[in-house]
Formats: structure tokens, C-alpha cells, sequence
């Protein structure tokens, strides 16, 4: 299922972002005290790896945690395309709070790098080149009492798709959404 693998890329892509960073904050804070028992002990290789840590982990470091945090977006806006259905830049541009611009030029790169393959972008919307039902777009209904992220009418339920709150839904919300 090609929707799986997309999302299982993408995760991996975040996995690895996460550890390189991770690692370069590591090298950062052991960098350090590597110089300082290098030379006060005369043990100048342990002291050249800490110039050498501290080094990578306070240029890398940084760079390493902004690459992260662009990599969890990728990963939020291939999930939203491919779990919730939304296709539209438009669509996507208000759900994330970012103008569309942005999300155009993202959904471009995630082609590029094979994040979204199969699918096929006209500069708005997103069409999956195969044969293949995509779920509808979810309807949002207020915020989550318990996490305050935008809950999902479904099934005459409304629920939160990150925190798994549930809720049987209002008659109004029923009629609005059926």
C-alpha cells in the first residue's frame, strides 16, 4: 500500500533527523569537558576529539534541530494528505496556519524527495495519479478538552485524532455533517 510507505518514509526521515541532532547536542556538552581533562592531563588526543566535538556539536547543532523540526512538518503535511484527505493547498494552508506559498513550495520538495509518490501537483492540487478512493476531507468540530487540537466528526462521534478523546456527537453536529 503505497499510502503506508509514504508515511513510513517520511517517519524514517525524521527518526534519522532526530538522532543526528541529538547526537551533535551530545558531542556539544561532552566537547567540553574532553578539552578540559585533555589539558589539564596532558592527553592531547582526548583533548583534540573534545576541540573536535565541541566544534561540530556548536555549528551542527543548531542547523541538526532546524532540519528536525522542518522534517516533523513534512511529516505532519504527508499525514494530513494522506490520513485526512485534504489535497488542496488552500486546504492544507489553514490547517497548518502557514500561507500557501509555503505549503506549494513543501509538497513540491516532498515529491521531489519521494515522500508523496504517486501522487501528481498542479501548483494546487494534489491528484493521486492511480485508480484509488481518497477519504473525504474531515469536518472539524471545536478543540480537544484534553489536548485542544481540532477534533473530527466521523461515524456520529467527534473525536481527536492525536489524543483519541472521544465524544458522541450533539444532534445539531449531526444534522450539520450527514
Amino acid at each position: 500500500m503505497n499510502e503506508n510507505k509514504n508515511i513510513r518514509n517520511v517517519e524514517n526521515a525524521v527518526k534519522k533527523a532526530f538522532w543526528i541532532a541529538l547526537s551533535l547536542s551530545v558531542m556539544l556538552v561532552a566537547g567540553v569537558p574532553m578539552i578540559v581533562l585533555g589539558a589539564s592531563n596532558k592527553l592531547w588526543i582526548l583533548m583534540t576529539f573534545g576541540i573536535i566535538f565541541t566544534v561540530l556539536g556548536f555549528y551542527g547543532c543548531p542547523i541538526a534541530w532546524v532540519m528536525y523540526g522542518d522534517s516533523r512538518f513534512r511529516a505532519s503535511l504527508v499525514g494530513a494528505i494522506e490520513c485526512e484527505g485534504a489535497v488542496t493547498v488552500g486546504a492544507l494552508a489553514a490547517q497548518f496556519g502557514k500561507p500557501q506559498k509555503k505549503i506549494a513550495d513543501e509538497i513540491r520538495k516532498l515529491i521531489q524527495k519521494r515522500y508523496l509518490a504517486g501522487y501528481v501537483f498542479d501548483g494546487n492540487t494534489l491528484v493521486y495519479a492511480e485508480k484509488k478512493e481518497r477519504p473525504k476531507e474531515r469536518v472539524y468540530i471545536g478543540k480537544c478538552p484534553s489536548c485542544n487540537a481540532m477534533m473530527i466528526y466521523e461515524n456520529g462521534k467527534v473525536m481527536c485524532p492525536y489524543c483519541g478523546f472521544v465524544r458522541e456527537a450533539t444532534v445539531e453536529e449531526k444534522r450539520n455533517n450527514d
